[in-house]
């Protein structure tokens, strides 16, 4: 195995001599492997080693966690920085699950110890399995290429850098090498926990495909070695296309020439979107970029506002990304996020989606038409994402009466005509499904014999105009 952590430290070229590393130690057996393999490497490598632990306060004996590691580290005469956060508390207070909010206090108090100490590189114990188990969940979550890229090796950090060098063997050959030297370590009874889904990867879907392929571990791992390679060089070609289309560039707001953005290739302008977007200091998710790509598809002059404060305008012949605030819009469109709270001060209103579980009984089945704040919708129905906005021209809904233009509805039901811009509509790609308060599109509309159905509840934001 140290050959191997050999050829790794090499391919990558993760370590020169003289570099100052902070081991990440948690307590566990890829981690403390990690610990004795570097020091194997120290001499020849010249390196300049410490140790680091984070206590989560996950569970009850992690304070004997902090206490094993500490202990380790004066056994093998290196230094010992520990930090503690109470995890749990963090992670409610910032809605975060509790692996996110751990991952994000670990790094945090990583980076800040590194800084405050002198080190240039921060060992992590990653291994194959840890790669080939982030693979198969940003597969199964419909990642793009980067996510697929899986864990990366090597990872900048600022003044950082993070490397990882058991990333190419696997925790066989792993638990081996500390059973061959009879080294000690702390067990996570969590690890366990098949509720959690990288468990669950790891201990029954990955045992399965290696009936499959007994080497799906290595084949995965080098699937995201390839699949790195090519994001890496996709990443290029967007940073050069992106410099070639700017025609603005201020702090917070970029303009591209939109008819050279549009004769790029579908993957290429996600990917010069999303350095737009990252330009203006937002950030956007996969989806969310597959929905601007499909507004501009069919949309003239106008605007679309997404999660973050991130806009993207299309004005004549740019298409601009920003994250200045907007003024007040006359005509807005923004898309909402399903499910979850989309919180639209600009126009006074919150909107809160959910998928429903259990069928509507038949005294249910209208629901309340959606002439309240809330609309029960088929969503199997709904062709790509939901939008809210303000009228349009030719705007039509399809009632169980018939299909009825916006405008002969708002005549009808004595909507004076100062109010018509600011009545919210929901919409996905084909249709005007709900007005808000008013009625819901009999196509669209939820039954008893709806499988799958999506509640939106939409509410007027208190001293918003």
């Amino acid at each position: 195995m140290l050959d191997q952590v050999k050829k790794t430290i090499k391919r990558y070229r993760m370590l020169t001599p003289a570099d100052r590393v902070l081991v990440a130690v948690s307590g566990g057996v890829d981690s403390v492997v990690l610990l004795y393999v570097l020091r194997e490497l120290q001499q020849s490598e010249k390196l300049s080693l410490a140790v680091a632990h984070f206590d989560h306060a996950i569970r009850p004996d992690s304070a004997a966690d902090a206490e094993f590691v500490r202990k380790l580290a004066r056994s093998l005469k290196v230094k010992f920085y520990t930090g503690r956060a109470e995890v749990p508390a963090y992670a409610k207070a910032h809605k975060l699950s509790l692996e996110v909010a751990a991952r994000t206090l670990r790094y945090q108090f990583l980076e800040r110890t590194g800084k405050a100490h002198n080190f240039n590189k921060i060992a992590l114990g990653h291994t194959l399995n840890d790669q080939a188990e982030t693979l198969l969940m940003r597969l199964l979550r419909g990642a793009g290429l980067e996510g697929l890229a899986g864990i990366p090796p090597v990872r900048p950090a600022g003044e950082l850098t993070y490397v990882r060098p058991l990333i190419e063997c696997t925790r066989d050959q792993i638990v081996a090498f500390a059973q061959a030297r009879n080294l000690r370590w702390r067990e996570d009874p969590t690890n366990y926990d098949t509720t959690i889904v990288r468990n669950k990867i790891r201990h029954e879907l990955i045992p399965i495909l290696k009936e499959y392929n007994p080497k799906v571990l290595e084949a995965l791992g080098r699937t995201a070695r390839l699949l790195a390679q090519a994001a890496y060089q996709l990443e290029r070609e967007a940073n050069q296309a992106l410099a070639e289309l700017t025609c603005k560039k201020e702090a917070h707001e970029l303009a591209l020439d939109l008819n050279k953005f549009l004769k790029l290739s579908e993957y290429l302008q996600a990917l010069v979107l999303r350095q737009a977007v990252l330009h203006a200091l937002g950030k956007l998710e996969a989806a969310h970029i597959e929905a601007v790509l499909a507004w501009l598809s069919r949309r003239g002059a106008g605007e679309l506002h997404l999660p973050d404060g991130v806009r993207v305008l299309r004005r004549h012949t740019q298409l601009i990304v920003t994250t200045r605030p907007a003024a007040p819009p006359r005509r807005f469109e923004y898309l909402l996020t399903v499910p979850g709270e989309t919180v639209l001060p600009e126009i006074g209103w919150r909107f809160v989606i959910r998928p429903l579980h259990r069928p509507l009984s038949p005294r249910r089945e209208r629901g309340d038409g959606g002439v309240r704040g809330r609309a029960l919708l088929d969503a199997d129905k709904i062709q790509g994402s939901l939008v809210v906005r303000n009228r349009r021209p030719g705007d039509r809904i399809h009632l169980r009466s018939g299909t009825k233009k916006l405008q002969d509805l708002f005549t009808d039901r004595k909507i004076q005509r100062e109010q018509r811009e600011a009545i919210p509509l929901i919409c996905d790609e084909n249709a005007l499904i709900w007005i808000v308060g008013e009625a819901v599109h009999e196509d669209y509309r939820a039954t008893p014999q709806t499988e799958h159905i999506l509640e939106i509840r939409a509410e007027r934001i208190e001293g918003v105009l």
